[in-house]
């Protein structure tokens, strides 16, 4: 499969990580819930930040991996914005923000204080103007040490650090506010040049 014209880096996808569609009740069985309430229903994931938890809902996938090419699609049912996070076995390593204004790349720093200055960087930033209840969908890239997004008809950005180019073990979905689906989950490796 080469699609590498309808992507926002030129990469070959190579073997499938996850394909998940969320079309089984029980398909995040074997997903890591963190904050928030989690469910698939109706063919989708949904997931809601509980304002006790003091944190955006985290559900997240273990697969081993160095680059991937990640696509999913997703709509705010309420919901102020959603983030693909990718992380390595230290922690958060770096991650797409999206919200109804903002699309933001950023690397972050795993393990390092939260009061420090170096524990994020955004990489790159573009203005969206997104609907609540219509669906978006997204393309993320993480190969070596660039890290390109597409919100397909909406908005791109490009960055790279050197500091992500390393073995991930995560990918994980976030959701801040009343709701965020998720659906038609595919990551796929990326095939050597």
């Amino acid at each position: 499969m080469t699609f590498a014209a309808d992507l926002p880096l030129p990469v070959t996808p190579g073997a499938i990580i996850v394909s998940e569609d969320f079309s089984s009740v029980d398909a995040t069985a074997k997903w890591r819930c963190g904050a928030g309430r989690w469910a698939v229903t109706e063919g989708v994931l949904k997931g809601t930040e509980m304002s006790e938890n003091k944190h955006p809902a985290g559900l997240a996938l273990q697969r081993e991996y160095h680059d991937a090419i990640i696509h999913f699609r997703f709509k705010f049912a309420g919901g102020r914005h959603m983030n693909l996070l990718l992380r390595n076995k230290f922690g958060n390593l770096c991650r797409v923000k999206i919200s109804p204004t903002d699309l933001t790349i950023q690397k972050d720093r795993p393990n390092a204080p939260k009061d420090s200055p170096e524990k994020s960087a955004v990489l790159d930033k573009a203005v969206l103007k997104l609907k609540q209840g219509e669906w978006y969908a997204v393309t993320a890239i993480v190969h070596g040490a660039e890290f390109a997004v597409e919100i397909k008809g909406e908005a791109m950005v490009k960055g790279r650090h050197p500091l992500i180019d390393v073995d991930k073990t995560e990918i994980e979905f976030l959701a801040s506010g009343d709701a965020v689906l998720f659906d038609d989950l595919t990551a796929f490796s990326i095939s050597a040049r």
